[in-house]
């Protein structure tokens, strides 16, 4: 794996993140207020989670991937 294709696998999972990010945030500011009922919020939390956790794990793997070719 060349540097600069470690540095797009890291920028893709960042920029997926943020996705993440503002799709929750647009989620739970449906109609512009914010909703607050707990299993909803609960429910976006979760899933904000569990992909926040594969885009860290996706980094994660990739420089050690990268890290590991390199010694």
């Amino acid at each position: 794996m060349e540097l600069s294709e470690l540095s797009k696998l890291v920028f893709d999972s960042c920029d997926r993140i943020h996705q993440a990010t503002n799709d929750m945030y647009e989620s739970i500011h449906e109609d512009g207020t914010p909703r607050y009922d707990s299993e909803s919020i609960e429910s976006l939390i979760r899933d904000f989670r569990e992909w926040l956790n594969h885009e860290v794990d996706t980094i994660r793997s990739a420089t050690s991937e990268y890290r590991d070719a390199v010694k």
